[in-house]
């Protein structure tokens, strides 16, 4: 007997189908190419619980004749190649035939399509890929295709679908690519009975942006029109150096109209923006690279998402090069908001670590008060008002032979001496405090300047403790951004923004768990177009953005406003906050425990709150930050993980200096 069989046309569609539909937006790609492929001005797409219940493609194309439409869930028939030479020149979307007979092979399908010739349609009903009746019927022409219950007959399969709410983002952002990739058809997309997009025809590229992410998204972008010798254009818009995005999500790649996820086009564009964005950001991208279709092999991934270059190295230069040459000639610099300038009496600066641009900002007036002890961005007259006054003391005058042998400290003056031949100074802090074992002296500084050790040691790491976290005074700060600070162990240096992001990390998270949020409620709300990718995901965290205290509203289509924020944010960390929370739900991230997605938002929250950089403080403010630090529990290391103190032992020093 022999071993080898040939396998039965229905298994092999199965199998076909593990490759073609990997998921529910698998097959609204492939009905949405047919729709294109036929001629379609008006493509109209209906989906349940993520495509998983239901997918309804409905279009005004050409249709098929009653031989047609049964022939064409014959596994390799296609009206798109006659001979192996078209294979060199391919100029549709679909041309294997494989897409209909895969789908039809794994789900319940309905088939309704008419010609423009004919006088009845014809309807074809289809269930595990067998067919169960093809009839006649009255229809107006075009075609719909329905596909219901994906993968009911391979369980397998089925299960491994994700949440609708993560189907629902998949099949979302496919058609947001199409309806961008072609601007002059219409576009209707609707989502468990709520229309998420309905685009009508257009002329150019800028309109169908407009139509989908609204003016505000086109004017921080940059239009692209460039040509060589390889490649025949590449055209479309990039962000401008301020504007930056948590993912890849934002994207759009199109190579002769075909939606592609490509590596030469990805390194092309993260190569133009080197040195531009931060590590770990991403461009708002749509690009549109026309070529000649023998220089590209549109057959290498069996969904069709990938392309071979036959020049990958010309690709990359051209799409580098287009970049490059329009940011170089637009120059989009940052701007400033000329109507909200600050005071320059007033200590509220701030500089984004973030971003390129510098932000400066005024305390918003049209908010409730904030809490200073969450909140550094306060008029200096507040703060002083919410520090007790520090007494002034003088310097003591040391005998040593050794500054950096405690032993061979002499005794000094007493205190009464001290006082009586110092000269007052302004500024306590700008003296280079010598720690001693004088109680007289030691308690002056402990009751003025320094934590009590009570409070700031911590129990870490199996019970040990954080040597000389007791003590810490700060001296000043290093290019108004890093806290210069000594304790009994020697010098330290404290990022000022991370320990801040530490400090309001813990306290917004513990008040999240105990439903005690802290908000302000805005007199003029802050509306947000979302993009149709964005509406879905904002549904999927709506719940967890009003447990951490955003009120947010939904108006009409895909606009919301924020009515209320968490109180330690402007109104516009709150606009950024709020997208970079929805970008988060985006992206593979929306699988995270719910204790997990509290400590994002927690994060998030706190990094846009926090002080920045290039931000002068006052001594208190230092000292403030220093011992709110040491009350967190993990005064090492901020929300993301990256250090916040920077310790020189006397021993590192001492060795420096090669003393030992």
């Amino acid at each position: 007997m022999p071993k080898i069989e040939v396998l039965s046309d229905i298994l092999s569609n199965k199998i076909a189908a593990g490759e073609v539909v990997e998921r529910p937006s698998s097959v609204v790609k492939e009905l949405i190419e047919n729709s294109l492929d036929a001629g379609a001005s008006r493509i109209k797409i209906e989906i349940e619980a993520g495509g998983k219940k239901l997918i309804r493609i409905t279009d005004n194309g050409e249709g098929m004749e009653r031989e047609d439409a049964t022939l064409a869930f014959h596994r390799h028939a296609t009206s798109k190649l006659k001979s192996i030479d078209d294979l060199e020149n391919i100029n549709t979307f679909g041309f294997r035939g494989e897409a209909l007979p895969s789908i039809a092979s794994v789900s319940r399908v309905r088939l309704r399509t008419k010609t423009a010739a004919e006088l009845e349609g014809t309807e074809v009903e289809i269930e595990g890929g067998r067919i169960i009746s093809v009839r006649d019927m009255a229809w107006p022409g075009g075609t719909e295709f329905e596909v219901k219950d994906i993968f009911f007959n391979i369980p397998a399969r089925h299960k491994f679908l994700k949440s609708d709410s993560t189907e629902n983002l998949h099949i979302t952002s496919l058609v947001t690519h199409y309806a961008l990739a072609n601007p002059h058809i219409s576009f209707v997309f609707v989502n468990n009975g709520r229309e998420n997009i309905s685009v009508t025809p257009v002329n150019s590229l800028r309109e169908r942006a407009y139509q989908l992410f609204g003016d505000d998204f086109i004017e921080r972008l940059v239009e692209i029109e460039y040509k060589d010798e390889v490649v025949t254009s590449v055209r479309g818009f990039v962000s401008k150096p301020q504007e930056e995005r948590a993912s890849r999500d934002s994207q759009y790649l199109f190579v002769n109209n075909r939606f592609v996820r490509d590596r030469v086009i990805n390194r092309a564009v993260t190569e133009a923006y080197k040195n531009i964005l931060p590590t770990g950001s991403y461009p708002v991208v749509m690009l549109m690279i026309d070529i000649p279709s023998e220089e590209v092999d549109v057959n290498a991934h069996p969904a069709k998402l990938e392309v071979r270059f036959h020049h990958p190295y010309s690709v990359h230069k051209a799409v580098s090069n287009a970049i490059r040459a329009a940011l170089t000639k637009e120059k989009p610099f940052a701007e400033f908001p000329t109507s909200n300038l600050p005071d320059t009496s007033s200590t509220h600066f701030a500089s984004s670590t973030r971003s390129i641009e510098t932000d400066i900002q005024q305390q918003n007036t049209n908010v409730a008060p904030i809490n200073p002890r969450v909140n550094f961005e306060l008029e200096r007259n507040d703060w002083k008002n919410s520090f007790p006054e520090i007494p002034t003391y003088k310097p003591r005058l040391v005998d040593v032979s050794d500054p950096f042998d405690n032993s061979q400290k002499t005794e000094t003056a007493n205190r009464a001496e001290v006082e009586s031949s110092s000269v007052e100074t302004e500024d306590p802090f700008q003296i280079a405090l010598d720690f001693t074992t004088d109680p007289e002296y030691k308690e002056q500084v402990s009751d003025s300047l320094v934590c009590p050790s009570k409070n700031i040691f911590k129990e870490i790491n199996n019970g040990e403790r954080l040597p000389g976290l007791e003590k810490i005074v700060p001296l000043g700060q290093l290019r108004d951004s890093f806290i210069v600070a000594i304790d009994s162990q020697g010098l330290m240096l404290i990022d000022q923004h991370v320990a801040h992001e530490r400090i309001l990390f813990e306290y917004h998270l513990k008040r999240v768990k105990s439903k005690d949020i802290e908000q302000q409620h805005f007199l003029i709300p802050e509306t947000i177009d979302l993009t149709p990718s964005q509406a879905v995901a904002y549904d999927i965290v709506a719940q967890e953005l009003s447990n951490n205290g955003f009120e947010v509203m939904r108006l009409s289509g895909r606009t919301v406003a924020i009515k209320s924020a968490p109180a330690m944010l402007s109104a516009k960390d709150a606009r950024r906050l709020f997208l970079e929370l929805v970008s988060i739900a985006e992206k593979e991230k929306r699988s995270l425990s719910l204790e997990d997605f509290q400590r994002e938002i927690s994060a998030s929250l706190a990094c846009h709150a926090a002080i920045k950089i290039n931000m002068a403080l006052t001594k208190e403010k230092m000292q403030w930050l220093i011992d709110e630090l040491m009350k967190t529990e993990t005064p090492t290391n901020c929300p993301h993980g990256r250090p916040i103190i920077l310790r020189f032992s006397m021993k590192e020093i001492e060795k420096g200096f090669k003393r030992i």
